[in-house]
C-alpha cells in the first residue's frame, strides 16, 4: 500500500489504527487469550508494549497476530484496564493505543466456565435440584468498570432493605420476608446502565426453587430513577410469594431468580442468579467501587 500523497504533492505518513475500547468477561484461574486488533494504512511494521495493565499480562506475536496471554487470580477481581500501544518501527514512529477493559469474576460451585480465545468466558449455571452454593461467597465485592455506553450497558440486582444497593451475585443470601400464613414477599432492587430510561421500562421476572415457584411477573412496567453516576436504579420492588403458606421450606433453599428489562427502544438486557434464601435478617452489603480507566484519570 503506497502513503497517502498529500495537498503539496508530499507522501504523508498516516498513524495505525486501533479499535473502541473492548471488553471481555473472565473468570480468576481461567485462562484467556486475545488478539491486539490494530493495522497500519501504510502496511509499516508495529513494536507493540502493555502500557497499563497487570504485571502478569503477557503479550506474543506469532502467525502474523500479537496476542495478549493473561491468567487472572482471586486478587484481580473487579475491573481490569489494559492498554497495549502500538508504534511504527519505522517512518516517523507514530503509534496508536488499543484499550481493553477485563471484567474479572469469580466463578461459584455453581457455574461452569468456558473461555474462547477472543471472545473472554461465559459461565453456565447448575440445573436446579443439583446443590452447589456451599456457603456464601465471603471475597471482597469486585469493582465496577464506569465506562461509556454503549460498553457500560449492564444490569442489576441488589438485596439490601435498609441502606444503599447491595449487588448481589451467584451464592449470595437473599432474604424471604414470612408473614407465616398470611404470606411472603420478595423484595429486590433493580439497577441498569445505558437503557432509555426516559420511559418507564418493561420487567419480566421469576424465582422459583426446584419444588416450587415463588413469583413470576411476565409483564410489569417499571420506572427507574437516574443517577448522577449513570446508573438508573428502582429500590425495593415486591413480589408476592405464591401461596399456599407457610413457607419454611424455603429456608436455606437455592433458587433461581431471573430478570430481564426492556425499554422503550426494545433494547433488552437480562440475568440469571443462583441465590440462597433465608428468613433472617441480612446485613446491608456495601456498594462495590466505580472505577475509571487510568489514563482517564491521568488525563484529569
Amino acid at each position: 500500500m503506497t502513503p497517502t500523497p498529500s495537498a503539496t504533492g508530499v507522501a504523508t505518513n498516516q498513524p495505525p489504527v486501533a479499535p473502541p475500547l473492548q471488553v471481555f468477561t473472565s473468570f480468576a484461574g481461567h485462562p484467556l487469550e486475545v488478539n491486539v486488533e490494530v493495522w497500519d494504512p501504510e502496511g509499516d511494521s508495529l513494536s507493540y508494549e502493555v502500557v497499563f495493565g497487570p504485571r502478569t499480562m503477557v503479550l506474543r506475536s506469532g502467525d502474523g497476530f500479537t496476542r495478549l496471554f493473561w491468567l487472572p487470580m482471586a486478587s484481580d477481581l473487579g475491573a481490569q484496564f489494559v492498554r497495549v500501544r502500538a508504534t511504527e518501527i519505522e517512518q516517523r514512529g507514530r503509534s496508536v493505543d488499543a484499550d481493553f477493559l477485563f471484567d474479572v469474576r469469580w466463578a461459584t460451585g455453581c457455574e461452569s466456565v468456558r473461555c474462547q480465545p477472543n471472545q473472554g468466558c461465559t459461565a453456565s449455571l447448575a440445573p436446579l435440584g443439583h446443590r452447589c452454593c456451599d456457603e456464601e461467597p465471603r471475597w471482597p465485592r469486585p469493582s465496577l468498570a464506569k465506562l461509556p455506553c454503549p460498553q457500560g450497558r449492564g444490569l442489576w440486582v441488589g438485596r439490601n432493605l435498609g441502606d444503599g444497593f447491595g449487588t448481589i451475585g451467584n451464592c449470595d443470601r437473599f432474604k424471604v420476608i414470612n408473614f407465616g400464613q398470611i404470606g411472603a414477599v420478595v423484595r429486590l432492587n433493580l439497577a441498569v446502565r445505558c437503557l432509555d430510561t426516559s420511559e418507564p421500562l418493561e420487567l419480566r421476572a421469576e424465582m422459583r426453587t426446584a419444588e416450587r415457584e415463588l413469583f413470576s411477573a411476565a409483564r410489569a412496567i417499571v420506572r427507574v430513577k437516574e443517577g448522577e453516576d449513570g446508573f438508573a436504579r428502582r429500590f425495593a420492588l415486591a413480589f408476592p410469594v405464591r401461596g399456599p403458606g407457610p413457607f419454611f421450606e424455603f429456608e436455606d433453599a437455592e433458587a433461581e431468580l431471573s430478570l430481564a428489562v426492556k425499554d422503550a427502544a426494545g433494547q433488552t438486557l437480562e440475568t440469571k442468579l443462583r441465590l440462597l434464601l433465608t428468613f433472617d435478617e441480612l446485613p446491608d452489603l456495601p456498594d462495590p467501587p466505580l472505577v475509571e480507566p487510568p489514563w482517564e484519570r491521568s488525563r484529569g
